[in-house]
């Protein structure tokens, strides 16, 4: 099995709850996945332009099998962090591919 995680903020950058994203998510991750994880935390960055986000956030974790039919799970996981960071108002998505972090940017 593969490991991989998206950190998504539970409030967008304007202060908004995201509460909708989150159960679209892990809706989505039970459809594609069958189960998730879910952490609670807190986290902070510093964008190109030196502003300062600190914001609590939850850590969706799935496992999936080494091989998956059609597009790979790579793949997938970085479809979707772009779909909910975008649905979120986000700059970018902090995703965990099998221990390798990776940070997909959105948009400024």
């Amino acid at each position: 099995m593969r490991e991989y995680s998206i950190v998504l903020p539970t409030h967008d950058n304007d202060g908004r709850d995201l509460s909708v994203t989150h159960t679209a998510l892990k809706r989505e991750l039970i459809y594609v996945f069958e189960g998730y994880s879910a952490t609670a935390q807190t986290g902070g960055w510093l964008n190109g332009k030196g502003e300062l986000f600190e914001e609590p956030s939850i850590r969706y974790t799935v496992a999936s099998p080494p091989e998956s039919k059609g597009l790979t799970t790579d793949f997938i996981v970085s479809l979707m962090a772009k779909k909910y960071g975008t649905a979120a108002n986000q700059q970018a998505m902090y995703v965990v591919i099998d221990g390798t972090v990776k940070i997909i940017t959105i948009g400024e």
